[in-house]
């Protein structure tokens, strides 16, 4: 049996996202009930080197959303751009939904039908990585949004917020 990409890509990325609104949620609430200021959980970082909890929302949103027009086809210079933007909870948990909408709505036709398709992508300073769609979405798409995924649960759980993996794993 053989799962469709389009299923791989937009159930993968939707349960993600129902994980990463879980405990963004309970986060807010934790700093509500802690008289904490958002900022002290959305300013976290593992490392001073590594981006904070924001940004990691904020980057794998906009990723997953380049990544789902990428796989319909959508030429590089066209892909959608979004702005860092989210300096709440809610705005962050609302991105979320956004951007899970725009990855639900792509064509799972074309998806599926781009398995072979040649993908081109910059990797850093004149560097491209070059993979096919199926490619692209099994070991470059689903390793970065587990990847950024998994910091932000991190990031929290370091905080003291109290998530579980039920609550990681979307449930």
């Amino acid at each position: 049996m053989t799962i469709p990409l389009s299923q791989i890509l937009k159930g993968s990325t939707a349960q993600a996202f129902r994980g990463l609104t879980n405990v963004l949620t309970k986060a807010k609430a934790a700093a509500e009930g802690a008289g904490t200021a958002e900022e002290a959980y959305l300013g976290a970082r593992l490392f001073p080197d590594m981006n904070d909890l924001k940004w990691q929302v904020q980057m794998i949103t906009e990723f997953a959303v380049r990544g789902a027009a990428r796989m319909t086809g959508t030429v590089p210079d066209k892909l959608p751009n979004m702005p860092m933007e989210g300096e709440t909870f809610d705005a962050l948990i609302e991105r979320i939904a956004d951007c899970a909408a725009k990855v639900a709505a792509a064509d799972d036709a074309t998806i599926d039908g781009n398995a072979d398709m040649k993908i081109s992508m910059p990797v850093g300073p004149e560097q491209t990585m070059e993979l096919d769609g199926q490619t692209y979405v099994l070991s470059f798409f689903l390793p970065n949004l587990f990847f950024h995924i998994t910091t932000a649960y991190n990031l929290l759980r370091m905080q003291g917020v109290a998530v579980g993996k039920r609550d990681y794993m979307g449930m």
